[in-house]
């Protein structure tokens, strides 16, 4: 559940990959927030691991997300990622100066550092450019940047415009992993790290050494895998949220179902994320067993 590499919310995957954890609480309350990384945190130092929390605190009200963003600090995370306030956005989606004021009054406030999240299908479609990501970014406590808007032009040029350690920048699908770290963002924050921790993992190595080493059969290794990567995040990305906690309880073990007004994903849907899933899945099995891990269920 650390460093800047990928994400996952495998209960394995998180005590040996050490990978970033990103909370999504849109449908939590403030206390359920509090507790989830408290409980995080306390699982983390039990197992003595030194792991990075990054919790979800964004809000459509900048004071609201202030006040959350405290909480997660009390309750032992190490960072904050804000999502833009959507609500209103008819108000404030052209309103540069608004969107501005919004991040850095929370960073300001902060007592941890923020990344900002860049979400526009969760956002009411607000989806902030370069040039606006950059001029937030120069915020100090701004340590990053998550970018689910699949725009690899807009990654590079953040990543290139914010020279500053520790800063980061992030896209937010599996499926661009290869092409945004060949264009200087740094790993990925994913969902399907959920269900094939270490086969993005694998995939982050191979890219990295490829990079550093200009080894160019590395490289045309990475993208044959970056296809099966590929097909399953579409897999995932089409059973939503709920689609994802299905795959979860079908390979490893029940989380739960998902919160209202969300609804169990569809038996149509189900026969896609296992097609979608099968090559990596295959895979995932291959490197649990390499690392000693039990598999949940076959």
């Amino acid at each position: 559940m650390s460093h800047t590499t990928l994400s996952t919310g495998h209960r394995d995957a998180k005590a040996q990959l050490r990978v970033a954890s990103v909370r999504k609480t849109s449908h939590l309350s403030s206390e359920e927030r509090f507790k989830l990384v408290a409980a995080g945190r306390k699982a983390l130092e039990s197992a003595g691991l030194n792991s990075t929390i990054i919790a979800g605190t964004g809000t459509g009200s900048l004071k609201e997300t202030i006040v959350l963003s405290k909480d997660a600090a009390r309750a032992g995370a190490d960072a904050c990622i804000v999502i833009t306030p959507g609500y209103f956005s008819g108000a404030i989606a052209r309103d540069r100066k608004a969107l501005k004021e919004y991040f850095t009054e929370i960073a300001d406030a902060s007592p941890i550092p923020i990344m900002i999240y860049n979400f526009p299908a969760c956002a009411s479609g607000i989806d902030l450019d370069s040039d606006l990501l950059t001029e937030i970014s120069e915020h100090p406590n701004i340590i990053g940047a998550k970018l689910t808007c699949a725009q690899i032009g807009k990654g590079l040029r953040l990543a290139s415009s914010i020279k500053r350690q520790p800063f980061r920048v992030f896209p937010g699908f599996a499926d661009i992993i290869l092409p945004a770290m060949l264009s200087g963002q740094t790993g990925a924050i994913v969902g399907t790290g959920n269900l094939i921790p270490r086969v993005l993992l694998q995939l982050y190595q191979m890219i990295s050494k490829a990079i550093e080493t200009k080894d160019f059969q590395l490289l045309s290794e990475a993208q044959e895998l970056q296809r099966k990567v590929a097909f399953a995040d579409w897999a995932l990305v089409k059973g939503g949220i709920s689609g994802t906690k299905w795959a979860l309880e079908r390979f490893y073990e029940s989380v739960g179902t998902t919160r209202r007004p969300l609804q169990p994903v569809s038996d149509d849907l189900k026969k896609v994320i296992e097609d979608g899933l099968k090559e990596c899945l295959e895979l995932e099995r291959i490197l649990e067993k390499r690392d000693g891990v039990k598999i949940a269920r076959e």
